[in-house]
């Protein structure tokens, strides 16, 4: 498995992502990317990465939706 498997599992996986982009360059990254298709990610590796990806409050804290 490589960071590119993980990453496009991760992103397949995610609710309301119907398909994920590849910009393969070649017919040998664009068969990598599509192995993908069977790859399982364990629930620890989806947690950690929702983690590390959550938004962040972003300076000023402000409830923009009042502007």
């Amino acid at each position: 498995t490589t960071p590119l498997h993980v990453a496009l599992a991760w992103v397949r996986d995610r609710p309301g992502v119907t398909a994920p982009i590849v910009g393969a360059r070649t017919t040998r990254q664009l068969t990598a990317a599509l192995s993908v298709e069977t790859l399982s990610l364990p629930d620890e590796i989806c947690r950690a990465l929702n983690d590390v990806s959550a938004p962040v409050h972003r300076y000023p804290d402000h409830d923009w939706s009042t502007l």
